[in-house]
């Protein structure tokens, strides 16, 4: 099995993103629109070529509205979150280290997150890390590909 610890801000969305739409309709974005489509389709080309499941990391999980609407979006894309990780604030290493203990089978992963934890140590070399300015990107998209389908 391969594993996806997906972050949502500065991932499936982007300041860039966040202004575009701003200007497109006049106000901030709300809800499901805060989820940016072109970013959802890079990560479906990751799960179609990796066959990769999602474990949602981000801090969206906290709020349940939040996840409704994430579930909603990728639906639209015959995605699904597998799972959420527990939330241990500001210790993502943690939250994935625990996740990767309780869950056997796991053959690869990689870390979709535009912030880097302190606490990642060991995990660097499975981590994509975007940029909040731009969300996922085509070369990130590469990247974590790559990462997924590496022999260990």
């Amino acid at each position: 099995m391969k594993i996806i610890f997906l972050d949502v801000d500065g991932v499936l969305n982007s300041q860039n993103y966040f202004i575009t739409r701003y200007h497109e309709l006049g106000r901030p974005v709300r809800g499901k629109e805060e989820i940016d489509k072109m970013a959802v389709k890079y990560l479906k080309n990751i799960v179609d070529k990796t066959d990769a499941k999602i474990v949602l990391t981000s801090s969206w999980k906290i709020i349940k509205r939040q996840v409704q609407d994430l579930e909603d979006v990728l639906k639209e894309y015959n995605l699904n979150i597998m799972d959420i990780t527990s939330n241990y604030a500001d210790k993502r290493g943690k939250e994935i280290r625990e996740w990767l203990n309780n869950n056997k089978g796991v053959e690869n992963f990689v870390i979709l997150d535009d912030d880097f934890f302190k606490d990642y140590n060991g995990l660097e070399n499975n981590l994509v890390q975007t940029s909040f300015k731009t969300g996922l990107t085509k070369e990130n998209v590469k990247s974590a590909i790559n990462i997924l389908n590496r022999a260990k």
